[in-house]
């Protein structure tokens, strides 16, 4: 795994394995097969696709969007939203999740079956 310590300017489509200890000034998105650990910060989103895995403990000042990977969550972000059944989300008891609290589903509902908003 690469260690990064510098600012990098986003958006940003991670395609190695890499561990952030700088800041990225846009959005990023973690691809599929790839590893990302944030110490440091995030000013957009984090998209993590299908197979990916990401382990927050720094700052994402936007939301973190999983697409059906794996996303930890140790540090802090606006909201954690995941589109895809396949996804594991794990929030820490110590972690911080600013705009609205829990982790969100953003699942459209199947016919018959009820929404309802967390």
């Amino acid at each position: 795994m690469k260690a990064v310590h510098d600012n990098i300017d986003g958006p940003l489509a991670l395609d190695e394995d890499i561990a952030l200890y700088g800041r990225i000034s846009g959005g990023a998105t973690v691809r599929s097969g790839k590893r990302f650990i944030l110490h440091g910060t995030i000013a957009g989103d984090l998209r993590v696709e299908k197979d990916a895995r990401a382990v927050v403990r720094g700052t994402v000042a936007g939301r973190i969007y999983n697409d059906g990977g794996r996303v930890e969550l140790f540090g802090i972000a606006d909201a954690v939203a995941s589109s895809s059944r396949d996804g594991v989300t794990i929030i820490d008891a110590a972690a911080h999740v600013l705009g609205g609290g829990n982790h969100r589903s953003i699942d459209r509902p199947r016919s018959g079956a009820k929404h309802l908003p967390l």
